[in-house]
């Protein structure tokens, strides 16, 4: 099991403290339809890496193997026990990251995957479980440098969990500057500038767990008192559903080169730097950035039942996760395949009952009519457990969704 996936009960412990603290002191940095749309897209994520290929160690790894002769006429030897060598691999790892991540926000294909983690319009420690579900497989190309050092797949793997679970504390609003730590490392202050889609802070700040990166190649973007850092993407979302998360900027640049004349740009504006688009497709289908001198969050009315079994769906949703990840090893990758498809629908459909879409009464009802239909391929408690569940669902949803005036949404359109 990996060290993220272990690491993945003291991220949701912090988020319940964090959320504790916020509704003590008042600070209002959570919204429940944010922070589920933030948590399904880090479950997507997740579960959707159990039936991906890892591309880039089929690549790293046989080739670490072809300049092995290199590396020992090089003297290269590493190992994952010497604290001081774990340490610099790291660094190594997180100088790549840089660039990775530098990349993902200046090159419009790269954009399409990185934007996910953008889109929340709050800042708090779910945004950091915020990730996309893969994309295309290309982002391992930025690492193939650390050959160059002889590092080892297993270490470079421990040093990406270790530069990933490092950035899950800095997306905090509440941890003040500290000036020594703002040279070095990156800490809340620095990330939130990252995060923020002013102006002024748009693009800067791109280093996982050093900051150093960010001051030798002039990215570097101090948080200002005068100006508060305002969270999301310029072109936001509106919607809290995972699958729309991931596909947003994917669907914006395939309908650009549809409606593009130019085959140059057909061809090209996956490649060209983010935000570019051809005149006359942006012509054709405008899409307005939001106005930041009057800035508004998107949330969706919604009843209170509604949010109340959105939430309780996503803690059964959360539960089958951290299950499924447990136990992935002694499941065959069909059984995989089929639970990843389940949750989900789920995380999908949470989220547009979230949205208030006008049909997420209909589309909750058939998803609990699928887990029914599946109930023969399971072992006899899991089936009676699922059985349970989609059935006290279906009863409650027909209560709420087809029953109950009074809870009734205000649909969002698309």
């Amino acid at each position: 099991m990996s060290l993220v996936t272990l690491a993945i009960p003291f991220f949701l412990v912090s988020v319940l403290v964090e959320l504790a603290l916020d509704r003590w002191r008042g600070w209002g940095l959570y919204r429940l339809n944010d922070a589920i749309g933030s948590l399904g897209a880090g479950i997507m994520s997740r579960i959707t890496g159990l039936v991906r290929k890892g591309v880039g160690l089929l690549i790293y790894i046989p080739l670490y193997q072809l300049l092995t002769p290199y590396y020992e006429a090089a003297g290269f030897s590493w190992s994952a026990a010497n604290p001081w060598h774990l340490l610099l691999a790291v660094v190594a790892y997180d100088f790549c990251y840089y660039w990775k991540h530098r990349f993902a926000h200046e090159i419009n294909l790269f954009w399409a995957d990185h934007l996910v983690h953008h889109q929340s319009e709050d800042y708090n420690l779910t945004t950091a479980l915020r990730q996309p579900s893969g994309g295309l497989p290309i982002g391992w190309i930025f690492y193939l440098p650390l050959l160059l050092i002889g590092l080892p797949a297993e270490l470079m793997i421990t040093a990406g969990a270790i530069d990933l679970i490092y950035q899950f504390w800095v997306h905090t609003q509440k941890f003040p500057k500290v000036h020594w730590m703002e040279w070095i490392l990156v800490t809340p202050s620095n990330h939130r500038v990252h995060h923020a889609q002013n102006r002024v802070y748009v693009d800067r700040n791109y280093g996982g767990v050093f900051i150093i990166w960010d001051r030798l190649f002039g990215s570097y973007q101090e948080e200002l008192d005068e100006a508060p850092c305002i969270y999301g993407v310029r072109k936001p979302l509106n919607s809290f559903d995972p699958l729309a998360a991931n596909l947003q900027h994917y669907r914006r640049m395939a309908l650009d080169a549809w409606y593009t004349k130019s085959w140059w740009d057909k061809f090209t504006l996956w490649f060209r730097r983010t935000g570019y688009r051809p005149a006359d497709a942006e012509a054709a289908m405008p899409v307005p950035s939001c106005d930041l001198d009057d800035f508004h969050r998107f949330d969706p009315q919604i009843g209170r039942g509604r949010r109340a079994y959105a939430l309780l769906q996503h803690l059964c949703y959360s539960g089958a996760t951290l299950a499924l990840l447990w136990f992935a090893g002694q499941m065959s990758y069909s059984e995989q395949l089929l639970a990843v498809g389940l949750l989900a629908s789920g995380l999908i459909i949470n989220g547009r009952i979230l949205d208030g879409h006008r049909l997420a009464r209909q589309g909750e009802m058939a998803r609990l009519a699928l887990l029914l239909a599946v109930t023969p391929l399971l072992s006899t408690g899991l089936a009676a457990a699922l059985a349970t569940y989609a059935t006290a669902s279906g009863v409650a949803w027909w209560q709420l969704a087809f029953t109950d005036k009074e809870d009734t949404v205000v649909a969002v359109s698309d």
